[in-house]
């Protein structure tokens, strides 16, 4: 029933399941959205402390940085959580950007990250990359980050060719097309139940900044 909420809404099928995966997170603290932009509706979904602190870095928010190169205008170790969804895709000096929001987390505090995989061309302002698990995997590993999980996004092949179409389709119709395609995948599933996660809508990954040795 969320996820056919949330793309009733307009959201797309990606969008719903990653609202669905954050609803297991919770924010404490300071936490600091990388490229959320204003109004960040996947923030409603997270549950949260009363001592929490939100700060947004975005180029469309007003934030005079360019993520290709500059050094975040922000201390080491300043967030409990910092939030780096959709954002990789978009730069191309990827591994900078990780490097600089793992930096700025906190020991002992979380980076929360989502990319996609099967995803139009979405320009933002660029749009550069898709991610497999394995590509994560290398480059978390090269910015010498490590104690991470990885976790695909994934139904099976009917969700994914739904995510590809139901925001071409008429808003009243979606649901419809979204349900038979879910349903579809659920006879999939039954027939092949390794399957699934080779049609991976997107990853959701989480970090866990270790303190010093």
């Amino acid at each position: 029933m969320f996820l056919c909420k949330e793309i009733s809404v307009g959201k797309s099928v990606t969008r719903a399941f990653y609202n669905l995966r954050l609803k297991q997170d919770s924010l404490e603290g300071v936490v600091l959205d990388i490229g959320g932009g204003k109004n960040s509706d996947y923030l409603n979904f997270m549950s949260r402390a009363e001592n929490v602190t939100f700060l947004t870095l975005d180029v469309k928010a007003g934030a005079v940085v360019d993520f290709e190169k500059d050094r975040l205008p922000v201390e080491d170790a300043t967030a409990d959580t910092v939030l780096f969804l959709n954002v990789m895709e978009h730069i191309y000096n990827h591994k900078h950007i990780l490097s600089e929001v793992f930096r700025i987390t906190k020991p002992g505090g979380k980076l929360i990250g989502v990319v996609p995989f099967l995803m139009w061309y979405h320009q933002d302002p660029r749009d550069y990359f898709r991610y497999t698990h394995e590509a994560l995997e290398k480059i978390f590993s090269e910015c010498g980050i490590s104690n991470y999980t990885i976790e695909p996004i994934a139904r099976g092949p009917f969700t994914a060719a739904s995510q590809m179409v139901i925001q071409s389709l008429p808003r009243i119709v979606r649901v419809p097309v979204f349900a038979l395609h879910y349903a579809l995948d659920g006879i999939f599933l039954k027939l092949r139940p390794t399957q699934g996660e080779r049609y991976v809508l997107g990853y959701y990954f989480s970090i866990n900044k270790q303190y010093p040795s």
